[in-house]
């Protein structure tokens, strides 16, 4: 590697490592607030916390990478050519492909890495993080609960709790009714018009908080005299160490959570069952036609009963036929989709390099911004691509490889502007 090589690559690698930065900041600003909610809500341990961040880190890294070459591509080159340093390089002999050629191989470079991070990395995390997540669902008390609604469960401890709606959204009890069975006697009364239950230490510890509500007991000395009385706020406090919730675990795996060779396997499969089907419908008209010489002698009603019987089966295996198609397309898509988007390092380069040499804009804010919006199209492109592969309008190779054909195009162009001192556009002449 040459020393200009060594030079170039060094102005990148600063402005690279503050557009990634930045930009998993913003990506994991819901990420974070949904962490702490958990934490401070549901009584969730940090290392979970943490857990559920980390894995969530994975696909946030699959996009913010190309994004950062696209910011430190436009702020290199803008300030290469702020300084006049790629002028004096073509006054020297260099011309402008040969000062971005040490970033495109760098580009590939990380092109091949996040290929394996996206095939070997990234579907086992969010893998994980799904799992997890459900995990963490299920320690909402109101979700616990819901399948329980207007029965009484027993075996909270010395306590019976009956409730009569559960508010899954707002995680609110509504018409609660607790039973304390722990003494002699008849068992205290608790009752109240709504309250809150929250699981903690791994469904341990459960607190119990009742709003507005009312406690009958009978008397220890004269257990014909009840005593009632009421309360504005009254918390119950159930430990029991046996109620501990098991981790949750699955292993079933979305597309997203597949590598490429599960994926390749899953389509195959798709396929198989969309020829299969396709035969069978072939073999069942086939037969019907073929009935159909020795249905003289039927009946009119019995004929009509033959045909709607075979227009049930033959419309069965072709909802089969088109589900099994759109099921492979899919698996398709996120094939195309790991090499895609890490392509996309490639072509931010060819679109920043020459962008950020034409512009002559020195700064981080005007880099990002055109990142952002070159990436906000790129990112519509895709979304817009995989929707209409999963239709089946679209073939999922030139949906997934659709925004880098553009967007390369376009970079070839500026491209050959900066390397010829060509303006963007010709303007006309008066």
């Amino acid at each position: 590697m040459t020393t200009l090589s060594r030079y170039i690559l060094r102005q990148h690698l600063g402005p690279f490592c503050f557009g990634l930065t930045l930009i998993v900041f913003v990506l994991m600003i819901d990420a974070v607030l949904q962490v702490m909610d958990q934490v401070l809500s549901k009584g969730v341990t940090l290392g979970l916390a943490g857990q559920l961040f980390l894995y969530n880190l994975a696909w946030i890294l699959a996009l913010a990478v190309p994004m950062a070459v696209l910011i430190a591509a436009l702020m290199a080159f803008g300030r290469l050519s702020v300084d006049h340093e790629i002028i004096a390089a073509k006054a020297s002999g260099v011309g402008f492909l040969q000062l971005a050629r040490p970033v495109l191989g760098v580009a590939s470079l990380l092109t091949v890495l996040m290929v394996l991070f996206n095939d070997r990395v990234l579907p086992d995390w969010n893998h994980r993080a799904r799992n997890l997540s459900a995990d963490l669902q299920r320690r909402k008390a109101a979700l616990v609960l819901k399948q329980k609604e207007g029965s009484f469960i027993h075996g909270l401890g010395s306590y019976s709790l009956l409730v009569h709606h559960v508010d899954q959204e707002a995680n609110l009890l509504q018409g609660i009714t607790v039973l304390d069975s722990g003494g002699q006697g008849p068992p205290p009364t608790l009752r109240a018009a709504s309250g809150e239950l929250g699981l903690f230490d791994e469904g341990r510890y459960i607190r119990l908080t009742l709003n507005e509500g009312e406690f009958l007991r009978f008397d220890e000395g004269d257990p014909r005299r009840l005593i009632r009385g009421t309360f504005a706020r009254q918390v119950v406090h159930v430990e029991d160490p046996q109620r501990a919730l098991t981790p949750y675990q699955s292993s079933f795996r979305s597309d997203r959570e597949m590598d490429l060779a599960a994926l390749y396997l899953a389509a195959r499969e798709q396929r198989q069952r969309q020829q299969s089907a396709r035969r069978l419908m072939d073999s069942t008209l086939q037969v019907f036609i073929a009935s159909l010489d020795t249905a003289g002698t039927d009946s009119a009603g019995q004929l009509a009963q033959r045909v709607q019987q075979a227009e049930k089966f033959i419309q069965k295996q072709w909802n089969l036929w088109d589900h099994s198609g759109q099921a492979a397309d899919s698996y398709w898509v996120e094939i195309h989709k790991k090499f895609s988007i890490p392509f996309a390092c490639v072509v931010f380069v060819l679109l920043g390099a020459p962008l950020g040499a034409l512009l002559r804009r020195r700064g981080a804010a005007v880099s990002v911004g055109i990142s952002l919006a070159f990436f906000w199209n790129y990112w519509m492109f895709l979304i817009g691509g995989e929707e209409l592969a999963d239709r089946g309008l679209l073939s999922p190779a030139l949906s997934m490889w659709a925004p880098n054909l553009v967007f390369g195009a376009l970079g070839l162009y500026l491209l050959y502007c900066a390397a010829l001192d060509r303006p963007l556009w010709r303007r006309s002449a008066r």
